[in-house]
């Protein structure tokens, strides 16, 4: 069955983060995850191009008949420009206006916010290497350095899973100084999965240490 424009419009109700200027990996990985769950992301990263616009004879001679498909396809990319401009907060619009394909509109966002000053990845490793626990829960603490990683991603730098967990056991503070020593002494690596469970693990034993003894003593008359 084809696609229609009422089909794309419903997908805007799935698309609940809009992109701004600080939350493009956010974003791009809803608004991504929605259409290749739709089948429709390839129009926007340039797998399905355009049809050829007119059709031709059998002697292979251009006509000035425009193909179905290319009147289909047309219509269905410009409902996907509409479907992103949606997402988009007002000074965001700006980057693809003048775009003629969501493609285009694709590519211009990718290069607008892939584009990144040296000086600014620099900081964006210092922030992650320099992250502390404080206060946060064990999985506020993850979240904010899976943001960082995030941030770091989304401008091409990759940080492999053993460097985050030599990045979170340096923020803890002096209370998971025991946690700290056996993740350190492991002969092997440790999975961020297990490493979260430990974490989580020791949180639990150390929130026990400071819960006042309620129960009752009962005294013999």
């Amino acid at each position: 069955m084809a696609i229609t424009q009422s089909d794309i419009n419903s997908l805007l109700s799935m698309i609940t983060v809009k992109l701004s200027e600080s939350n493009f990996v956010k974003w791009s990985f809803q608004f991504q995850s929605v259409l290749e769950g739709n089948d429709l992301f390839s129009y926007f990263d340039g797998s399905y191009p355009c049809p050829p616009r007119y059709v031709l004879t059998e002697e292979g001679s251009v006509t000035s008949e425009v193909t179905q498909a290319y009147k289909q396809w047309k219509k269905i990319d410009k409902a996907l420009l509409g479907l992103l401009m949606a997402t988009l907060d007002d000074e965001i619009m700006e980057i693809i206006v003048g775009s003629k394909s969501s493609h285009e509109a694709w590519i211009a966002l990718q290069e607008r916010f892939s584009t990144v000053s040296r000086a600014n990845i620099i900081q964006l490793k210092t922030d992650l290497q320099t992250i502390k626990k404080g206060t946060d829960s064990i999985d506020k603490y993850l979240l904010r350095i899976k943001h960082a990683r995030d941030q770091l991603r989304s401008v091409g730098v990759h940080i492999v899973d053993e460097d985050i967990v030599v990045v979170t056991l340096n923020g803890l503070p002096e209370e998971y100084s025991m946690i700290k020593t056996v993740i350190r002494a492991r002969d092997s690596s440790i999975s961020l999965k297990e490493f979260r469970a430990q974490l989580l693990a020791a949180e639990r034993d150390i929130e026990a240490q400071f819960i006042p003894n309620n129960s009752m003593t009962v005294h013999g008359s």
